[in-house]
């Protein structure tokens, strides 16, 4: 189960490798370390560091890698007894602030056969197994007889191939040293070869079969995972509160608006209702206002109409004039009333029939009222009959108080007709008598 994940880890780290996003990312941290304080990036250095281990002359010689840089960090005698081995070994290893620092056992590079090989970039998804084939062709051993390890050198894109080193190493030569450490002193994390002397610095390759590591148990992952996990409960619960206050906010505002709704409808009702008040109210003054001034009409007709006219009927309905009359000379009577103020479209209704008994022509005229201002209809007097243009300066001379005895005389005079000028010349032959 082990080795399957593994193999599936090694595969997806070796598909990272080949895409440019591990520069990427180690350029980007880069920039990023560099903007952070000195005892920041101090700290953060020391977060890589491991313990080195080198057998040397009967002492075991402790090297502390920290940021890249090596310094020997103690020694400790092989000759010791296991328990006083172990107790100075977890001395030296308190003294170091990630307690998850590795420990690697550094062989001399001499001991370890170094072989260099070109191999298609296919088979970098499983490296292991094709060097495992390639072992007795590539050394003198079998695959297994020795404990090996690869590093990818370089890639060549265009050839489609990789140059990769090979590090074996028989486990005749290093069983023993691992049995050494198998009594307690330190728990191994990897076996690795020096690149040239002690402390100049390492291949970072790692010969320890996977089943002989230590198991390490590293707290920061069930940390990272919790903090996720929370962060995640938290994004949950944030976007949820989100979406409650907007569907408190959409309610409050659906309320506002119908509550706005409500206000503008009674304001358009009582609009609507002040409106048909003041219709209602102006309704009788709209009409008098609007319809034929008769007085105005009386008025105009009086000063109009010549003294051989009279008239027998006005009516004013259903927004028409009818006008009913004798006269010598009816035919002229329309061009007459074309000019008044008060009538539009003056018609003869019918024909114009003669009356033999006064000796004039009876007539029917109809004619549509015209808009005349209510407060300068009682002002403005027509024209005498047959002097029309002449007569405006006249009547604007006369007093107001004699035109409206004159109007009212003459009225009465022609609505009377031939009876009424019998009557005075009857009244003025008795008063000769």
């Amino acid at each position: 189960m082990n080795e399957a994940l593994d193999r599936q880890l090694a595969r997806l780290r070796t598909r990272l490798a080949k895409t440019p996003l591990p520069r990427f990312f180690a350029w980007w941290g880069g920039e990023l370390l560099a903007c952070l304080p000195e005892h920041w990036r101090k700290r953060l250095a020391g977060r890589s560091e491991a313990l080195l281990l080198e057998v040397r002359d009967r002492e075991l010689v402790v090297w502390r890698e920290r940021a890249g840089r090596m310094a020997e960090f103690g020694r400790l005698s092989l000759d010791d007894l296991p328990e006083v081995q172990l107790d100075a070994f977890r001395r030296l290893r308190a003294r170091i602030e990630n307690p998850n620092a590795r420990t690697v056992l550094v062989i001399p590079g001499t001991r370890a056969l170094t072989r260099a090989m070109t191999l298609p970039a296919a088979a970098e998804d499983n490296l292991r197994q094709v060097l495992a084939f390639e072992m007795d062709r590539q050394t003198p051993f079998k695959a297994d007889q020795v404990y090996f390890d690869s590093r990818i050198a370089t890639r060549d894109a265009i050839a489609r191939n990789m140059r990769v080193e090979l590090v074996v190493m028989p486990r005749t030569s290093l069983d023993p040293e691992l049995a050494a450490f198998a009594n307690g002193t330190a728990e191994l994390d990897a076996v690795d070869i020096w690149r040239g002397n002690p402390g100049e610095g390492r291949h970072h390759i790692n010969l320890l079969p996977a089943e002989r590591r230590a198991r390490r148990r590293d707290m920061r992952l069930p940390l990272n995972l919790g903090l996720a996990a929370a962060a995640l409960a938290l994004l949950v619960f944030n976007m949820s509160e989100s979406l409650a206050n907007r569907a408190a906010a959409v309610e409050a505002m659906s309320a506002a608006v119908d509550q706005a709704r409500t206000a503008a409808t009674e304001v358009t009702d009582l609009r609507k209702t002040l409106q048909d008040s003041i219709g209602g109210a102006n309704f009788l003054s709209d009409k008098k206002r609007k319809g034929p001034v008769v007085i105005g009409l009386l008025n105009d007709l009086t000063h109009r109409l010549k003294d051989d006219t009279y008239l027998e009927r006005l009516q004013i309905e259903n927004n028409q004039i009818q006008i009913q009359g004798q006269s010598k000379e009816a035919a002229n009577l329309i061009s007459v009333l074309a000019s008044s103020p008060y009538l539009g479209s003056p018609r003869f209704e019918g024909q114009i029939q003669p009356d033999p008994r006064t000796s004039k022509d009876r007539f029917t005229i109809s004619a549509d009222p015209r808009p005349v201002d209510i407060s300068h209809a009682a002002d403005t007097p027509a024209a005498p009959a047959g002097t029309v243009e002449s007569g405006k300066d006249a009547a604007d001379a006369a007093p107001k108080d004699a035109e409206a005895a004159n109007v009212a005389d003459d009225t009465v005079k022609k609505a009377a007709g031939p009876a009424a000028d019998a009557r005075a010349k009857k009244e003025v032959a008795d008063g000769a008598r």
